[in-house]
């Protein structure tokens, strides 16, 4: 194996916040594998979601391409969804890195239609969200070849719509979790006997709910007391009126407190469950010779702003700003933090550019990181990254978000546009959006996130260019 075609494994949680991670200063949540992969990784603390929704921010990573533009903009099989099955195009990431005669595998969330093996993974097809992955014939198969049965106890609904949490009473082997990482060593043991390098991505579907998680885990939280978010009690004076489609019907954090331990639990479960995949690497001699990126599709709510939950609707750091940790192939003695911004379109030009394909062969609305994860002096990269929000489920909405420098200005469309000083005020408590002081600010960020539109085909552009006059 050369040194251009290091092994990939991709790890991906969904709806993932960065706080859970001490990496990002997290304090409650334990995630000791985690924090054991990021001693000898780059973390990237300006890492942004191309949207705050499953399917695009999934089919960007396949793609390369924001929403707008591979028109999956919407979970599959809702409106504005011009795609429910992810077309399977010679520039998708699966097809790029088959003609750099990689193996490549697959198992876990999918959500882009079918499954992965229609457009050239060997792995697992899981269409939908599936409950967290419960509700596959797959999971079942394994729990019946291992003598094994899932049992869901005391569990807990009321906080939002549908959302519930529970806690598993079977063993750690039951769960989910615990199977999708059996599936990813049994490929990845398959690739390893091949001359050809690999790119496995494991998909786990938490800690998205339905918050799921075993008893030895939720024992780790059960008895704490965790405080209130710092933007918990925010009043939303002058905010857009778009957020209340997702708050919950009570400002109670004693309401919210139970679903966030079932949270952090599931992190938990995770962790350990990235620690078995890497313990096989090492054991198996491939550890060092494989680049491991982990990340999330988007964010999560949990109570964020008087009661917010879920995601989309509101771009809050919270929901848009993503964990990014990548170990080189060559590990780090010591964590180094990158500070420039970076998004999901970034993370498929960087894989391609692992892979070996030349940077004039990779269409992409991002650019590859690797130059950073290198320490390499790299002077032209952008100073700003774009989240977009289409709208979620049948509420069709347009929103973009612009980071530049510590100001986050907020577009949206036929309501209150937002913009925050993230440095004076970090959990984005106070829309300056009318501030004065803020007036010049303002006015270049507009310009910026219309340069930004037009650089990238989005034809929001011409509905909105008239607030940059």
């Amino acid at each position: 194996m050369s040194n251009k075609q290091p092994n990939i494994l991709f790890i991906l949680t969904d709806q993932h916040r960065v706080d859970t991670l001490k990496a990002y200063g997290g304090e409650i949540c334990k995630t000791p594998n985690i924090d054991l992969l990021t001693e000898e990784s780059v973390v990237f603390n300006g890492a942004y979601a191309s949207c705050p929704v499953c399917t695009p921010a999934r089919a960007s990573l396949q793609t390369g391409l924001y929403p707008h533009n591979h028109e999956m903009r919407n979970n599959t099989y809702e409106p504005g969804c011009r795609f429910n099955e992810l077309p399977n195009s010679t520039e998708l990431l699966s097809n790029k890195l088959k003609k750099q005669h990689y193996s490549l595998g697959y198992t876990g969330k999918w959500h882009l239609g079918s499954g992965p093996t229609e457009v050239g993974y060997e792995g697992d097809d899981f269409p939908g969200h599936g409950a967290g992955g419960h509700d596959y014939v797959q999971y079942h198969d394994y729990l019946k070849e291992h003598g094994k049965e899932v049992k869901l106890e005391n569990k807990i609904t009321g906080h939002y719509k549908g959302h519930w949490a529970a806690e598993v009473v079977s063993p750690v082997e039951t769960t989910v979790e615990y199977f999708l990482t059996d599936r990813a060593i049994h490929y990845i043991d398959q690739f390893r006997q091949k001359a050809n390098p690999f790119y496995f991505q494991l998909n786990f579907w938490g800690p998205h709910e339905p918050y799921i998680a075993p008893t030895k885990y939720l024992d780790l939280y059960r008895d704490i007391e965790i405080e209130p978010w710092p933007n918990f009690y925010d009043k939303s004076t002058n905010k857009p009126a778009i957020h209340n489609v997702k708050r919950a019907g009570t400002t109670e954090w004693k309401k919210f407190e139970p679903y966030i331990k079932h949270y952090y639990a599931n992190v938990s479960l995770i962790d350990e469950q990235i620690g078995r995949l890497l313990n096989y690497l090492k054991e198996h001699g491939l550890y060092e010779d494989t680049i491991i990126i982990f990340s999330a599709d988007h964010g999560e709510s949990l109570g964020i702003h008087g009661g917010l939950c879920d995601k989309n609707f509101f771009m809050y750091e919270e929901t848009c700003r993503i964990p990014l940790i990548v170990k080189p192939a060559k590990k780090l003695e010591q964590t180094r933090y990158e500070d420039r911004f970076v998004g999901t379109c970034d993370i498929y030009s960087s894989i391609l550019d692992w892979a070996g394909v030349p940077e004039e062969e990779i269409n992409s609305d991002g650019r590859s990181f690797v130059p950073l994860v290198n320490n390499e002096n790299v002077s032209n990269w952008p100073d700003h990254v774009v989240t977009e929000g289409n709208g979620l489920a049948e509420i069709l909405y347009t929103q973009r978000m612009i980071r530049h420098g510590h100001m986050k200005y907020v577009f949206n469309c036929g309501d209150t546009d937002e913009l925050y000083d993230l440095q004076n005020d970090p959990y984005e408590l106070i829309n300056e959006i009318e501030n004065l002081a803020y007036k010049d600010t303002l006015q270049s960020l507009r310009e910026l996130l219309a340069d930004w539109m037009e650089k990238h085909n989005d034809r929001v552009l011409e509905q909105y260019k008239d607030l940059c006059k």
